[in-house]
């Protein structure tokens, strides 16, 4: 079948292969069109099984902010490559790799809609000039020892990524709103953590690491496995009209959060970041953008079961952490809880989360002791529905219980941070939470035009530790109705 699928294209295309090399081995024509599984080879390459750990000292970014682009628009001008699947339940990493392997530079890799690709095995591929097209939907399988035993690790907590893209100049696009992307069968991680924050082993549904300029658009990702995107050392990158649903539905969550860990996107070491038309449904984090991370702009967010986290950062003692020049618009924050399945309780729309100063066993459950700076933070349009707080600064975030102790310790520094436009309820009495550190106290918090008030229509209040030069509000009172 798949044969007479290609002999017909070719009739069409007139030459599937313009010439051979001296082997006898057929050449594809820049403009022809590859179909797999019948040209898939079993030439792919072994990736390494780590991402690079600690490239270089950690600074913040001190330069121009250099506009956020596009990919360049000749991509995929090269050949196309199209893969069909094997079949229901049969392996289909092998012959992707293979198709990015063969159309990976200055081509296209296309899978259609509406076929399901199993994806059985790890994948590690890098593209350059080039278009990938997941029209149709790679299906992780829920073989869960295969992933906890052979994913790759990421530096940051240990954690794991069940696929890795790097390399320039690329897009990956799923074809339309809530169309192609990735099914990460997540259920199955759900249920086995059963609300256990960061069980080892479950991994990142798709990881871009080392990359320039990259366009993610018309993306879906449904049930991830764990936090839906990484972004690692990269810079330019663009995400656009993305899907994410990861909504659990074993009744066994009811009362827990069977959802936890289930977030949008986490990062670490990228500029320029834009994040645009974002609709985020699951337990955890919306956003989390972790250290050394500058120049980002989120807008058209609407986040159900978690706000933006800036962090978690100063867990590493050694690493410092920077955040600066993020600007955030028109951003919805919103808890959904299930009285069958559970849900998350969210515990800031726009949340900060540091370390305590003093470290007290290892990552990822472990920690603290790192220092940094977050600055230049600008919130405009923040609307959040029955979250704990619509603000919430936690410089005294630890997992070991004894960390309590020194939660006036974190020497990470918050300055510069602006909220405007801010409105809706909070779940409880406190609206605005900016619980700073007697060892490095936040300065320079402008907060304008907040409208909060409680899920039960009461008045909402700001609470104020350690915050020197807050304007637009008075600290520790009530917030005007």
């Amino acid at each position: 079948m798949w044969t007479f699928n290609l002999i017909l294209f070719c009739l069409f295309a007139q030459s599937c292969f313009s010439e051979a090399r001296a082997d006898g081995v057929p050449v594809a024509h820049p403009s022809s069109v590859i179909y797999f599984p019948e040209a898939a080879t079993a030439s792919v390459y072994s990736a390494e099984t780590t991402l690079p750990l600690h490239k270089h000292d950690s600074y913040p970014y001190l330069g121009q902010v250099v506009p956020i682009s596009e990919a360049t628009s000749v991509l995929g001008s090269g050949s196309r490559c199209v893969v069909i699947p094997h079949g229901w339940g049969l392996d289909d990493s092998s012959q992707i790799l293979a198709a990015v392997e063969r159309c990976g530079i200055n081509g296209t890799i296309t899978l259609p809609a509406p076929y399901v690709y199993t994806i059985s095995r790890r994948m590690h591929m890098r593209l350059s000039n080039s278009r990938l097209e997941i029209l149709g939907t790679l299906s992780f399988t829920p073989d869960l020892l295969y992933w906890i035993d052979n994913s790759f690790r990421v530096e940051f907590q240990n954690q794991s990524t069940a696929w890795i893209v790097e390399g320039h100049d690329f897009v990956i696009t799923g074809g339309g709103w809530k169309q192609g992307g990735i099914d990460g069968n997540g259920q199955a991680w759900m249920t086995r953590a059963a609300g256990h924050s960061n069980q080892f082993g479950r991994p990142i549904p798709l990881s871009i690491y080392n990359s320039t300029r990259v366009t993610v658009t018309d993306f879906s990702i449904r049930q991830p496995q764990f936090w839906s995107f990484w972004i690692q050392d990269s810079s330019q990158v663009k995400l656009n009209n993305i899907y994410i649903n990861g909504t659990n539905t074993d009744p066994a969550g009811n009362g827990s959060n069977y959802e936890t860990n289930i977030d949008g996107l986490d990062s670490m070491r990228v500029d320029n970041l834009l994040v645009t038309n974002w609709l985020f449904h699951g337990g955890d984090d919306c956003l989390a953008p972790k250290g050394n991370c500058t120049n980002m702009v989120f807008s058209n967010l609407t986040c159900v079961g978690g706000g933006i986290a800036f962090g978690s950062i100063g867990q590493y003692k050694d690493s410092p952490d920077y955040i600066t020049n993020v600007t955030a618009s028109n951003i919805t924050v919103s808890q959904l809880i299930s009285p069958v399945t559970g849900g998350a309780s969210v515990s800031g729309g726009a949340y900060f989360k540091s370390w305590v100063g003093v470290e007290e066993g290892v990552p990822p459950q472990g920690g603290g002791g790192g220092t940094g700076r977050v600055s230049n933070v600008s919130f405009s349009g923040l609307e959040t529905w029955n979250t704990s707080q619509a603000i919430y600064i936690n410089k005294c975030y630890y997992k070991v219980a004894d960390q309590a102790n020194y939660c006036d310790t974190s020497t990470l520094e918050f300055e510069d941070l602006k909220f405007s436009h801010v409105r809706g309820t909070v779940s409880g009495s406190v609206g605005i939470a900016l619980n700073c550190s007697a060892a490095a106290p936040c300065h320079k918090l402008v907060l304008e035009d907040i409208s909060l008030r409680t899920s039960s229509n009461g008045s909402a209040k700001v609470t104020c530790d350690n915050v020197v030069n807050v304007t637009g509000v008075v600290c520790n009172s009530t917030l005007p109705i």
